[in-house]
């Protein structure tokens, strides 16, 4: 059910020159939301993994698989977009919690391979990551303020406050940066090196009597995935071992989600293009379709295609600069995998191969897929035009 990836026409050997020329809009921050409580909404596309239920929140965390609160029962379906009734739905068909806590996973009844998952935050990664101080993201379809507004998705930073076996504690008592109704089974991300996400927690609700207003305890969803998957078959963890939280790197250990709050789209068309990282090494050595051949673009392929069976070298990367799409025969290095480090402020990842990997970098712009890239540079006229554009734009 995906879509194809778009080539960019620009040859990569351009792009130190319009850096130059347009740096200064691009290094822009983004504006800090004021909050869930009283927040800003998100763009179209961003946090898309973000899903609404009809009353609560939950997450995509596998293409057949969200996570939600116990609280809020089970949902009859998931909804996508930024507003209740804006996007594609999928039905849910079973709900698997634990009984000392109240994180919940629930069975899709198809798979959604269009929108890259947020992978539940398991094993080593739990261990790096889950640390009083670490900055966190909140987001969900609650409302503005108590008994006032929701359905419309929002987002907030903060930051962990504590963590305890079963549960997170995000945010202090009164900094009026929380969840609030609706935002119940709702997600708190975080960032891993590579620029992609993992969900660590769903909201149960606040720790004080003071409803939107409170430190919020989210209900830690590792506690649950060896229960769902021992019930439903489905190997939610695809870098890990899901019973002893071993690094196990699989074919789905990555193209996770690796976008944030922007992105201009539709969900007509499941908002194509969305940001995603490449195989994950977060623990150990990513995942290799062939663990024989080297995943860094060491060995080349001889003869020109991007047959992967002929012997030629390639291990699983989505693009050769020799392929035949190039036309640059027997020139061609491959990468391996994706590129890991395509970070959510658009960085992207560097492979010692020519080409980046072939996943999106996290502003939405190509990562090589299926795209030859010129070897030669570009005729001196480009550049001078490009210098001729930005000089107007300055003025």
């Amino acid at each position: 059910m995906g879509f194809a990836r778009g080539c960019s026409p620009m040859p990569l050997t351009v792009l130190p020159f319009v850096a130059l020329l347009f740096a200064p809009d691009a290094l822009q921050a983004p504006p800090d939301p004021m909050g869930i409580v009283n927040g800003d909404p998100v763009e179209t596309c961003g946090w898309p993994t973000t899903v609404y239920t009809g009353g609560c929140t939950a997450t995509l965390v596998h293409p057949r698989a969200i996570s939600t609160a116990q609280h809020c029962g089970m949902p009859s379906a998931i909804q996508f977009g930024i507003q209740a009734g804006d996007g594609p739905s999928v039905a849910v068909t079973s709900c698997v919690g634990d009984g000392s806590q109240d994180a919940m996973l629930c069975e899709l009844a198809e798979e959604v391979t269009e929108v890259p998952v947020t992978p539940v935050l398991f094993g080593c990664e739990a261990d790096m990551y889950l640390q009083p101080g670490q900055p966190v993201v909140m987001a969900g379809f609650g409302q503005t303020a108590f008994g006032v507004g929701g359905g419309t998705k929002l987002w907030a930073n903060q930051t962990i406050s504590a963590v305890e076996p079963g549960r997170v504690i995000v945010g202090e008592a009164g900094d009026g940066t929380s969840p609030c109704p609706g935002d119940s089974g709702g997600p708190v991300f975080l960032q891993v090196e590579d620029g992609s996400w993992r969900v660590f927690g769903t909201v149960l609700g606040g720790t004080t009597q003071t409803p939107c207003n409170s430190a919020a305890d989210f209900q830690r969803i590792d506690a649950v995935v060896g229960n769902f998957e021992a019930q439903t078959g489905l190997d939610i963890t695809p870098c890990f071992d899901g019973a002893t939280g071993d690094w196990d790197p699989g074919p789905d250990c990555g193209s996770f989600f690796a976008g944030d709050h922007t992105g201009d789209g539709s969900w007509d068309n499941w908002c194509e293009g969305i940001p995603e990282s490449g195989y994950s090494s977060a623990c150990g050595e990513p995942f290799a379709s062939n663990p024989t051949e080297s995943t860094t673009g060491a060995t080349s392929d001889t003869d020109g295609d991007t047959d992967p069976t002929d012997g030629g070298g390639e291990t699983g990367a989505e693009s050769t600069t020799g392929g035949a799409s190039g036309g640059n025969s027997g020139t061609g290095s491959d990468t391996g995998a994706p590129a890991t480090s395509a970070s959510a402020d658009g960085s992207g990842g560097a492979g010692s191969g020519s080409s980046s990997g072939g996943l999106p970098d996290a502003d939405g712009g190509d990562g090589g897929g299926g795209c030859s890239v010129p070897s030669q540079a570009p005729p001196v006229s480009w550049l001078l035009l490009l210098l001729v554009a930005g000089l107007r734009r300055r003025s």
